[in-house]
């Protein structure tokens, strides 16, 4: 993940109060529409009750999704990390925390949320409908070396003690050879990119000999998607863009890879940790598929969701199912927006392949 800060901001209980009295009961019948650009993003739900724009989530009486959560204890584990690493988070969601603590002890049942003391905010969606945006990201594992030789011949840079406002393209032509910032070298510019794009990752120096390489800064330009300069090329088809395809496109055209990359001005400089802990952009250990990033004017580091999440098979496609997790809002992306979650997947291939290929539709309701 590429990470970024983002203003704060939070709707007033009045407000949702006002927005849940002008609507009427969400779990009425829906209608499912498809077309060529939607069918590989799974069903877009248009039979809900329209929610205006300005508003990016509303108060609900009760959940209205059928299941049980999935991950309790994946989730629990997720707040004991959040307690122990960050006073700010536990400090502004002790109440929350507990509450829903006591609910997965003595019921877990999401009708039973009101008897705990839990409010309930549902996400308006992209589109009004509660179709919110999920996609995935995770922390790869590459092979480098310390030192040049060989195929491994791209730098994983450090940040610079000086200036760092160089272009990608500055940087692929030089501008910080001699400095002494190359942390390792990798066989795949491609690699490393997606690295950047994750905000962090493991690099195999031979052996089983891992280094945790985290997020340590930006150069200081905007994100730009490659993804999406494919598409806007006719290189791609919108219904067809993963990070599979991109990897597709890159052995295709290697003599051209480097001249798509740097069209995205933006790079991403790294830092040794020492420790083998996955942490978003609040500090706090990463637990798979109990943690997210989110657009944090919307919903504030440390919000707990409740996520409707899609289910895909191993090719991408939506199975027609949901199932209901409890996640933690713990970090942040330049490419996480508005009604978008980025869910992380976990370490490695298997994690890498679903993240490469999740970018479907469910709900969220936040949790208070």
């Amino acid at each position: 993940m590429t990470w970024k800060k983002n203003k704060k901001f939070l709707l007033t209980t009045a407000i949702a109060l006002l927005i849940a009295g002008c609507s009427t009961n969400t779990t009425q019948k829906h209608t499912k529409v498809y077309s060529s650009d939607t069918q590989k993003l799974g069903a877009i739900f248009q039979n809900r009750q329209f929610v205006s724009p300005q508003y990016p989530y509303y108060a609900t009486a009760t959940i209205g999704a059928n299941g049980r959560i999935v991950n309790p204890r994946e989730f629990l584990q997720q707040l004991n990390y959040a307690r122990s690493y960050s006073s700010t988070i536990t400090s502004r969601f002790a109440s929350t925390y507990g509450k829903i603590t006591n609910w997965l002890n003595q019921s877990g049942n999401i009708n039973d949320l009101p008897r705990y003391g839990i409010q309930t905010n549902q996400m308006r969606g992209e589109d009004g409908f509660q179709n919110v945006l999920m996609t995935g990201y995770y922390v790869p594992v590459i092979q480098a070396r310390l030192t040049r030789q060989g195929e491994f011949v791209h730098p994983i840079y450090a940040i610079p003690k000086g200036p760092k406002k160089y272009t990608r393209a500055e940087i692929y032509n030089g501008a910080l050879y001699g400095k002494g910032l190359e942390l390792a070298y990798t066989n795949s510019m491609l690699d490393n990119f997606l690295m950047e794009v994750q905000g962090s990752g493991f690099v195999d120096l031979g052996g089983g000999n891992l280094r945790h390489f985290a997020y340590g800064d930006k150069n200081g330009y905007g994100y730009t998607s490659v993804g999406r300069l494919l598409v806007e090329d006719g290189e791609i088809p919108k219904e067809q863009m993963s990070v599979q395809a991109i990897r597709e496109w890159g052995a295709k055209n290697p003599y051209r890879l480097q001249a798509l990359l740097e069209r995205n001005r933006s790079f991403v400089y790294f830092r040794y940790d020492q420790t083998l802990d996955v942490k978003g952009s609040a500090g706090v250990p990463l637990v798979p598929l109990a943690s997210v990033a989110s657009d944090k004017s919307i919903v504030p580091t440390g919000s707990v969701l409740l996520v409707e999440m899609p289910l895909i098979d191993n090719q991408g496609n939506w199975t027609g199912n949901h199932e209901l997790r409890l996640m933690v809002a713990l970090d942040v992306g330049g490419a996480v927006k508005g009604q978008h979650f980025d869910l992380y997947q976990g370490i490695g291939d298997k994690a890498g392949h679903t993240a490469g290929l999740l970018k479907h539709y469910g709900r969220v309701w936040i949790l208070n």
